[in-house]
């Protein structure tokens, strides 16, 4: 009898597998629903790949929401891991470009968009009332540009990046939920773009989280897929699920319920900031409106608002400073200044200043890439030491400035030197090899034996 019934449900789960499997696309039964795929190639477009996902319970004679992703270096694998777990949550198709990637103009990112979604549209089954861009970085800005330039979007999610400046009007507006570290360099840039679409009617919200200049992590992602699902039902995209709100409203009374048992008013006052945000035109948040305005004329709320105004114009003033400073001054006032913000980070760990401190110095590494890449490329090799050596001090866990060395050196025809700095790269943890492999810099280095045991090191780094 077990030995019957073992077979009766293997032969169920077979049989549900292939049918998922037959229904996952209209032409191709091999592609799996519930798993990852990491290389998806357009069937009209060759040269374009992305990775996707798609919910185990795809259906085709169903439609589903689709959120097209990009991340600044060309890894779509990234946002579709990241998103995964919620796109099966709420039955969402994923699929992260593996093409669009800092550098490429936005001409060429909306030709990538348009041949992603060509093929998607033909091998899948999707809601044409419910695309989302979403991208991290310079991601970001294309994600938004594809909404700019196309119209047809029905919200973008943009991480740790803004608008691109196409100086041009909105075709259409779209929802935009911005997300970013309160330790990210663009964090100043996000909190601008969200009072700018304040002030011009768009549907928005920053989702604010504990981190750096970076993707954010898995636990912040069911914010995002709460708010495309309000937004959804805002506009009458698809039909309330009062559970989906429940468990929303649940999951942040529970956070204000914590911030009360401490006293800290600000926290529950940016927390109801946010229910106001995500429920707005979806429920009635009137209670909310209450508690919100009585919190809002409290001393508490009131002063920690002036400080983080403090805070913002110092910020800015700081950039300013330090930026000067990157021309004038040498290594060894470098050196004190970066171990002093770094202490002050240590001395307000956690805190709001302490956040600005670490944003401060993200910004700093950030110009200091810039500067040295744009003194490289021009052949001002002396001048091009001088900001490498400042970046290095800024930012010394960065593979960056350690590669920029070894290119200075190339440039030189230090061959020793070249390989001592790339050396340091890889214990960095560097590990693109197709970079280092296509560097014109380096192709006179590429028949040596330490050229070798150079890539060697970094196949070893990536595994």
């Amino acid at each position: 009898m077990k030995i019957i019934t073992h077979f009766i449900l293997f032969s169920a789960i077979s049989l549900s597998f292939v049918f998922c499997s037959s229904k996952a696309n209209k032409t191709e039964p091999s592609i799996e629903c519930g798993k990852i795929i990491e290389h998806m190639l357009c069937k009209k477009d060759k040269s374009t790949n992305y990775a996707l996902y798609l919910p185990s319970n795809y259906d085709s004679s169903k439609t589903y929401p689709v959120i097209i992703a990009f991340d600044a270096h060309g890894d779509g694998l990234i946002p579709v891991k990241l998103f995964k777990d919620e796109a099966e949550k709420f039955g969402y198709i994923v699929a992260g470009s593996n093409n669009s990637k800092n550098g490429l103009s936005l001409d060429v990112t909306n030709a990538i968009y348009q041949s992603m979604i060509t093929d998607i549209r033909e091998r899948f089954s999707i809601n044409e009332s419910r695309i989302y861009t979403a991208g991290f970085s310079g991601g970001s800005r294309v994600a938004s540009s594809i909404a700019i330039l196309n119209g047809g979007i029905a919200g973008v999610v943009g991480f740790s990046g803004g608008f691109p400046n196409l100086n041009q009007p909105i075709k259409s507006k779209f929802d935009f939920l911005g997300v970013v570290g309160s330790s990210d360099f663009n964090f100043t840039e996000m909190t601008q773009l969200d009072k700018d679409l304040q002030t011009n009617g768009f549907t928005h919200y920053l989702l604010i989280f504990d981190g750096k200049h970076e993707w954010p992590k898995s636990e912040v992602i069911p914010d995002i897929f709460y708010w495309l699902e309000f937004c959804s039902y805002r506009n009458k995209l698809s039909p309330i699920n009062e559970k989906v709100i429940s468990d929303f409203e649940t999951k942040n009374q529970k956070e204000m319920d914590n911030c009360k048992s401490k006293n800290n008013a600000f926290g529950e006052y940016k927390l109801l900031q946010k229910i106001i945000g995500y429920l707005n035109n979806v429920k009635d948040i009137e209670k909310y409106k209450s508690r919100l305005n009585e919190l809002e004329k409290s001393t508490k709320v009131q002063n920690e608002l002036k400080l983080v105004e403090i805070d913002a114009q110092k910020e800015q003033s700081l950039q300013n400073y330090y930026i000067d400073a990157l021309n004038k001054n040498d290594i060894i006032w470098w050196e004190k200044e970066v171990k002093k913000i770094n202490n002050l980070i240590t001395q307000n760990n956690n805190n709001r200043q302490g956040f600005m401190y670490q944003r401060v110095l993200s910004y700093l590494s950030m110009a200091g890439y810039s500067f040295s890449n744009n003194i490289l490329q021009s052949g001002q090799l002396d001048q091009a030491q001088h900001y490498i050596s400042i970046y290095a001090i800024i930012d010394p866990e960065n593979t960056n400035p350690q590669y920029f060395q070894a290119v200075l050196y190339s440039m030189k025809s230090d061959t020793a030197q070249v390989f001592k700095s790339l050396e340091k790269v890889i214990d960095l943890g560097f590990n693109d090899l197709n970079k280092m492999q296509n560097d014109v810099n380096f192709t006179k280095f590429q028949s040596m034996p330490e050229w070798i045991k150079l890539m060697d090191k970094i196949s070893k780094v990536k595994k």
